[in-house]
This record gives structure tokens, C-alpha cells and sequence, in this order.
């Protein structure tokens, strides 16, 4: 990505490593938890108050089985419509589940009409979670309590920016060289860190479509 400065790469190795370490514990919790209610079943008739608390053990499980998913994100492929308001809060989700992490708030918020973004649907998966990361351990070291996500945008690109402490209100991200590739900026004040993810629109892959043919 132009103006990259964090081997994304190994951040994400690094980053699913420690998520799986989280997930692999939230699923033994929640086996502990359904290997106890069946022994109590068995010893008497469930009743309603088991079969409830069945059900959210199964709704649980069911959740932790998408974050699983989300473990492996496809591969590089080409560019495709992809709406970031859909999907960055599963990643956000499952970023939480990183040890360093969990207990860090962290505030999405989405402006209203925000394009589609035209990437590899993958690239998001293997960006986003060590970029929370990232942020989080900007927020312990600057004394922030939470991070802040912000989804906005223009004709040209969707921003996706995380920011603690003062760096947050430090200005726009800066026009990318080309609206055709993402593009990563990050700022450091000191007293606070801003990570400005940049991913183009569809409607700017268009319009190069069109000036290219």
C-alpha cells in the first residue's frame, strides 16, 4: 500500500496468532458450559430456564464459528463491490478478542452514505483486526480509554480511520497519488496515534475504467 509503514504482513500473522489463542478459550468456556448443562439435564427433565440458556450457549457458539471464518480470509483476488459498513463490525468483533484487546472500548461510527469500496474483499480481513491492534496499544501508551472508528468518504475513496487521544482531531488524510489501490496513512503526535485506511470507491474505478478505455 502506498505510504505503508507497518509489515502488514507479519502484523497479521502476529495478530491472528493471538486471536486464535482468544478464540480457542472462548470455545472451551462455552464447551465447559454446555458439558455442565447436559449432566444437569440428565439428572432430572430440562427445564425451561436449561433449554434457555441452551439456546444462548448454541447463538454463542454460532458466533464464535463466523469469527473462526474470519480467521481465514480468502486469498488475493481481484477487486470486487464491497460495502465497509457491512463488513468492518465483525472484524472490529473479532479484533476484540486479541488479549491486548479485550477491555479496550472501541466506538464504530459510520457516516451515512458511504460508498461501496472497490477491493479484494480478503485484503479487509488481514488489514483491519492488526490495525486494531495497532491502535490499541497506541490508546495503554498514550492513556486513551477507548479508540475511536470512523467510516466517511467522498467520490474518491472510503476512509477508515482509527484514532486515540488528540490525534484524532489532527486533520483530513492527505490525497493518495492514485485513487487506484489502497493506500494506508498513519499519524503519531505523541500524545495520540490516527491509522487512516484509504480504499477506493466504485464509482472512481469506473471513471478509471472509463478514461483508460
Amino acid at each position: 500500500m502506498p505510504g505503508e509503514t507497518l509489515p502488514l504482513d507479519a502484523a497479521w500473522s502476529a495478530a491472528r496468532d493471538a486471536l486464535l489463542r482468544g478464540l480457542t478459550h472462548a470455545l472451551s468456556n462455552r464447551v465447559m458450559a454446555i458439558t455442565t448443562l447436559a449432566e444437569l439435564a440428565a439428572e432430572s427433565p430440562a427445564s425451561d430456564t436449561t433449554n434457555d440458556v441452551l439456546s444462548s450457549e448454541a447463538r454463542r457458539l454460532d458466533a464464535l464459528l463466523h469469527q473462526f471464518r474470519l480467521l481465514s480470509p480468502a486469498p488475493p483476488a481481484p477487486a470486487e463491490p464491497l460495502s465497509i459498513a457491512d463488513t468492518l463490525p465483525a472484524l472490529v468483533e473479532l479484533a476484540g478478542r486479541h488479549p491486548e484487546v479485550a477491555g479496550m472500548p472501541c466506538d464504530l461510527r459510520v457516516a451515512a452514505n458511504v460508498q461501496p469500496a472497490y477491493i479484494d474483499a480478503g485484503m479487509l480481513g488481514r488489514v483491519v483486526p492488526p490495525l486494531v491492534v495497532a491502535a490499541t496499544r497506541a490508546a495503554r501508551r498514550t492513556g486513551a480509554s477507548r479508540v475511536q472508528i470512523d467510516v466517511s468518504g467522498d467520490a474518491h475513496w472510503v476512509v477508515v480511520r482509527l484514532a486515540v487521544g488528540d490525534a484524532g482531531s489532527a486533520g483530513g488524510p492527505a490525497d493518495a497519488a492514485s485513487h487506484g489501490s489502497p493506500a494506508m496513512q498513519i499519524t503519531d503526535t505523541g500524545q495520540g496515534a490516527r491509522y487512516d485506511l484509504l480504499l477506493p470507491t466504485l464509482a472512481a474505478a469506473r471513471r478509471r475504467d472509463r478514461s483508460s478505455s
